[in-house]
């Protein structure tokens, strides 16, 4: 032989059974294995439905929980809404009556007068030497001076003066009585009302 050795040569196998035909396996027919696998698989459908059934429960579940705690949070909430709309309505009256006191407040800085500062400006007009004041009477929105001065001119000046305060919008001389003084009433119109 050579020094390539040839591979060895087995003849094909023939299968062969030499049972008789009652005693050889039977062929199942293709039908027949459909049938089976469709048989295992109905058995194992309920199996896997069963599964997925209990977790769509699960599932079920745990959102019943969910929605129901939700639904006890809206139910306190409406309650809570409930609540703050009776303190709402409780509320607006009084927001109304601040508003108006807001107002009024506003209104009384505007128009009070600090008699402090009439009875200032009222001395500081005066003029000292010339013209002396008896009574100051406030009433309303005027003051009513009662005094005496030397002449008449001067009771005017003095009203001319106080008429061109920051104070009063006018004085009217009321009586003027002659003698060696003259005596005289005055009323003087206060800007922006009446005092406190």
């Amino acid at each position: 032989m050579t020094s390539q050795q040839l591979p060895e040569r087995r003849p094909k196998l023939i299968d062969l059974n030499l049972l008789p035909p009652e005693y050889l396996p039977r062929k199942l027919s293709r039908l027949s294995i459909a049938l089976v696998i469709l048989i295992v698989l109905m058995l194992c459908l309920p199996v896997l439905f069963i599964f997925f059934k209990a977790d769509v429960d699960a599932e079920s579940d745990a959102l019943q929980t969910k929605r129901d705690g939700l639904q006890a949070q809206l139910i306190d909430l409406y309650d809570i809404k409930r609540q703050a709309d009776a303190l709402q309505a409780q509320i607006d009256p009084l927001n109304s009556a601040l508003a108006a006191i807001e107002q009024d407040y506003q209104t009384f800085i505007q128009n009070r007068v600090l008699w402090s500062e009439i009875v200032d400006e009222i001395d500081r007009i005066l003029p000292s030497t010339r013209v002396t004041l008896k009574t100051i009477v406030q009433s309303d929105s005027k003051v009513r001076l009662t005094g005496a001065a030397t002449r008449d001119s001067y009771i005017y000046d003095y009203a001319t003066d106080l008429e061109e305060s920051e104070y009063f919008s006018g004085a009217d001389v009321t009586s003027l009585h002659t003698g060696d003084w003259t005596s005289f009433t005055m009323t003087v119109h206060l800007i922006g009302g009446g005092g406190q």
